[in-house]
């Protein structure tokens, strides 16, 4: 049994499939099925998979043939001629819209040109236009700004792919919760937008993924501004380092000193 990783072209998110034998390596292309429609892919993992462990149930999963393959770069090539034409169009009809991305899916006989748009946009005439060159029939899909990383792909503050890109993927059906900046409050971040946000220019989706843990975490520590005991004396808390586990005191004479978990619990 293998477990089978597979980077889905066009959108790059990866997919894991289980098969009972493959003759796939890293980097080959692969058909597989998912949601009842055939998607295209490149290997980027292959691992042996006990049987009785495995989560998933077997999928269908094939390395392309040349014929394939000479079809898929076909259809990549008109992917990116169509990107080309429609920007130059757009700029013709003078129409309010940034193009994101093109696909022409597998097994599809239409054109799907995702776009972002901050008002209504009567694209009839470019609608128009596009299907009187492909000679197919045309799809203009608008997204959110959150939607345009997803599609493009990159890197996070913390160097890795952003989580939108790689894990969060829609065929899980996760949908992410708003993002507060009671989040970021939580872990001591400055509140600055640069330091907070993603590349799509909302707060980072993994704020919230954290957030568990500094709670987990807050609640073992007292509370800034709670009144404690130490060494005999009152003293108040000034400041909370959550991954450090420590929090730092005030003294009524004005000294501060920092104090471990386990400082604070001799203390009790």
């Amino acid at each position: 049994m293998f477990l089978i990783g597979v980077e889905r072209c066009g959108d790059r998110k990866i997919t894991y499939l289980l098969s009972e034998e493959t003759n796939l390596k890293i980097g080959d292309l692969c058909l597989f099925k998912i949601k009842d429609k055939i998607e295209i892919g490149r290997v980027k993992y292959v691992f042996l998979a006990e049987k009785e462990d495995a989560p998933l149930h077997t999928q269908y999963i094939k390395k392309v043939d040349f014929e394939e393959e000479k079809r898929f770069k076909r259809r990549r090539k008109i992917e990116k001629r169509a990107y080309e034409v429609a920007l130059n169009k757009i700029a013709f009809h003078k129409l309010p819209m940034k193009l994101v991305a093109t696909r022409y899916p597998l097994g599809s006989d239409q054109l799907i040109f995702y776009y972002t748009a901050k008002e209504r946009v009567d694209f009839r005439a470019l609608v128009k236009d596009l299907a009187a060159i492909f000679k197919m029939r045309i799809q203009m899909q608008q997204i959110g700004v959150r939607d345009e990383s997803q599609i493009l792909g990159g890197c996070g503050i913390c160097g890795r792919p952003i989580c939108c890109a790689s894990f969060l993927r829609s065929e899980m059906k996760e949908k992410l919760n708003s993002v507060s900046l009671r989040t970021a409050r939580l872990q001591n971040l400055p509140l600055t937008s640069s330091k907070i946000s993603g590349i799509c220019g909302r707060l980072r989706c993994c704020l919230n993924f954290e957030s568990t843990t500094y709670n987990s975490l807050k609640e073992k520590l007292p509370s800034v501004g709670e009144i404690i005991e130490y060494q005999g004396e009152k003293a108040k808390v000034v400041k909370q380092n959550v991954l450090k586990e420590t929090i730092t005191i005030e003294m009524k004479d004005g000294i501060r000193r920092t104090l471990t978990k386990a400082k604070i619990s001799e203390q009790k």
